[in-house]
């Protein structure tokens, strides 16, 4: 095998937010003292490196053209095939569209459905896509630097595709991450197969090779790289400081909840209501006090009812910045954040959230979880319902484990919520197979991992 020596890797991150634990200036010393020179595509101010060979370029936010959008409607809804295994999500958004697109919804009915299998039909579509979207925004760069190699942080991004594009043409090998457990079978099939992909567990990676067609040897299990941090045990402090520093009551319990974005669920600003008002009402066995962490794409002000009310503590992850404006991210994340993060985790008593990624990272910590599964007095149809979130692919193992209680009404979650502040160790073995089953490691060096596979690849692809 040959050694990456005076290689260049172009690593490609379009998004700013949350990638410290994939791509840092320590990782970045890793990478280069492995003999890579690096090329770094990223958003403005998001790295700023010191190292000499790491050079670092502004992604550019190309938009697609509706003949993009239009081949990738035929990709991945006319002729999308719905019965592979792992395709519940995929069900969920056709019938989506089938609401907003009339005509391709006959089309795929009448016709889709039948070549769905083909590979002739899947050939034609991948060489149009080929023919029809060489952007030549990047051909100066490619000239430039010529990378041997491309890393992609998120592949599924729109923004990567005309450098996977010319990359597939110049036929420079790509290695993909997977930032996310429901990227796989959630987002649009990227119009360029990739070389290899990096997961988080076994089930994103048999979703890899039974959804998405790519062989068992192509797809690695790394662990999760944001969650390195967690398995930091000194960076907890002791209860009293943690919620004397958010200027909470000691003496009362923590219900955490979580809000996804404004897109997750139209009813959470409600929900976060009715467990106030059951905190006030005193419906609980034990006096508590809410705390709202806010998503970094979500809103203050829909939640400005509970500012400044007794009882509720707001907390922001991270610093107001306008850094990642294109990302639709208000707040920008350092590692006092994500140690923040750990502690409200590890502190809360019970976790509330509809059914985001959170649900996982409480359960590192052995943190009673109850899901939202109903959408207050909102009356929503199924595509905009937070029942829907239980039928996705990705979070059947999740509802599957027994790890986490879903409240269908707002008796159960006053229940649910109560029963976990009485006997915190309930659904605890269920909890620790949620781990197992998405974490895969506990040993906080997935980070380490997805490195080394990171160079591990660069030497099997020398020439």
């Amino acid at each position: 095998m040959t050694t990456n020596n005076d290689k260049t890797l172009l690593i490609v991150l379009p998004y700013g937010i949350g990638w410290k634990s994939i791509i840092n200036e320590k990782n970045l010393e890793i990478l280069t003292n492995s003999g890579l020179k690096i090329i770094l595509l990223c958003e403005p101010n998001m790295i700023n490196s010191t190292n000499p060979d790491v050079v670092i370029k502004t992604l550019k936010k190309i938009p697609r053209t509706k003949s993009e959008i239009a081949i990738g409607l035929l990709r991945n809804y006319v002729f999308a095939d719905t019965s592979k295994p792992h395709s519940e999500t995929l069900e969920i958004k056709i019938s989506e569209l089938d609401n907003s697109h009339p005509i391709l919804s006959l089309i795929r009915k009448s016709i889709g459905k039948l070549f769905a299998k083909s590979t002739i039909v899947k050939n034609i579509l991948a060489q149009f896509d080929s023919a029809l979207f060489n952007n030549s925004e990047y051909d100066e760069l490619f000239a430039d630097y010529n990378p041997d190699f491309i890393f992609v942080t998120y592949p599924f991004s729109f923004y990567t595709y005309p450098i996977l594009r010319h990359a597939r043409k110049s036929q420079i090998p790509i290695l993909g991450y997977v930032p996310s457990w429901d990227n796989l079978t959630s987002k649009w099939e990227v119009p360029v197969k990739l070389n290899k992909l990096l997961v988080w567990n076994n089930i994103m990676k048999e979703e890899a090779i039974n959804f998405l067609d790519y062989s068992d040897e192509c797809v690695s299990i790394t662990g999760v790289p944001q969650f390195d941090i967690h398995s930091n045990n000194s960076l907890i402090v002791d209860r009293k400081k943690f919620i004397q520093d958010l200027h909470g009551d000691e003496n009362k319990k923590i219900l955490l909840y979580a809000t996804g974005t404004a897109q997750l669920s139209d009813s959470e600003p409600f929900i976060v209501k009715i467990i106030y008002d059951m905190i006030r009402n005193n419906k609980f066995d034990h006096p508590c006090q809410l705390l709202l962490r806010v998503h970094p794409r979500r809103s203050l002000s829909d939640f400005k009812d509970l500012f400044d009310k007794p009882d509720v503590i707001i907390q922001t992850p991270g610093k107001e910045s306008k850094e990642f404006k294109d990302s639709g991210y208000v707040w920008k994340s350092d590692f006092t954040d994500y140690s923040t993060l750990s502690n409200t985790l590890y502190h809360a008593d019970v976790m509330i959230n509809v059914a985001s990624t959170i649900t996982i990272e409480s359960c590192l910590f052995d943190t009673p979880v109850v899901n939202i599964g109903f959408d207050a007095d909102l009356d929503l149809d199924f595509n905009r319902s937070v029942k829907r979130h239980f039928q996705y692919s990705h979070y059947l193992d999740i509802v599957e484990s027994n790890g986490v209680k879903i409240a269908n009404s707002e008796q159960e979650l006053g229940e649910f919520i109560n029963r976990y502040l009485n006997d915190p160790a309930l659904e605890s073995a269920g909890r620790n197979l949620i781990v197992d089953n998405q974490c895969s490691f506990r040993d906080g060096k997935s980070s380490e991992r997805l490195l080394r596979y990171i160079i591990d690849f660069t030497k099997e692809y020398s020439v």
